[in-house]
C-alpha cells in the first residue's frame, strides 16, 4: 500500500506573499535552459507522452496520403493536358512525377518496416528548375 501525497492548501494571503516574492526575485531572467547535449536531449522529450508515437504515426500516414494524392492529381493532369503542353513544361512535369514516385517508394518502405519515432523528419525534394 502506498501513501498518498497530500497537496498543500494555500490561503489567499500566502498566494499573494509568494507571488510578490517571485516577482521581486525575477527568477525567469536567470534561466538558461539546458546547456549540455544530454540536457537538451532530455528537455526535447518533455512534451512526449504515451500517445506521442501514435500521433507521429498518424502524421506520417497523412503525409503519405497527401503525397499520393499529389502524385495522382499530377498524373491525371499530365494525361489530359500532356500533348497540349510545351516540351519544357512536359519535362518539368515528368521531373515532378519522378520525385513524387521516389518519395512514395521511401514512405511506403517506412510504413512496411514500421515507424521510427526518433527520425520523423522527412526530407523535401530538391527545388524545381525555373521555367523559361
Amino acid at each position: 500500500m502506498t501513501a498518498q501525497r497530500k497537496h498543500r492548501v494555500w490561503t489567499d494571503e500566502q498566494r499573494q506573499h509568494q507571488s510578490r516574492k517571485l516577482r521581486e526575485r525575477q527568477i525567469w531572467l536567470k534561466s538558461t535552459g539546458p546547456r549540455t547535449a544530454l540536457g537538451k536531449l532530455i528537455s526535447s522529450r518533455n512534451a512526449r507522452n504515451d500517445s506521442y508515437a501514435e500521433r507521429m504515426e498518424m502524421k506520417q500516414i497523412k503525409h503519405y496520403l497527401r503525397t499520393q494524392k499529389s502524385y495522382t492529381d499530377l498524373l491525371k493532369f499530365f494525361i489530359k493536358q500532356g500533348d497540349r503542353l510545351r516540351v519544357r513544361q512536359q519535362i518539368l512535369i515528368n521531373f515532378k512525377i519522378k520525385i513524387l514516385e521516389n518519395e512514395l517508394i521511401d514512405l511506403d518502405a517506412k510504413i512496411r518496416r514500421g515507424f521510427d519515432v526518433e527520425s520523423n523528419i522527412i526530407p523535401f525534394p530538391p527545388p524545381f528548375p525555373p521555367l523559361p
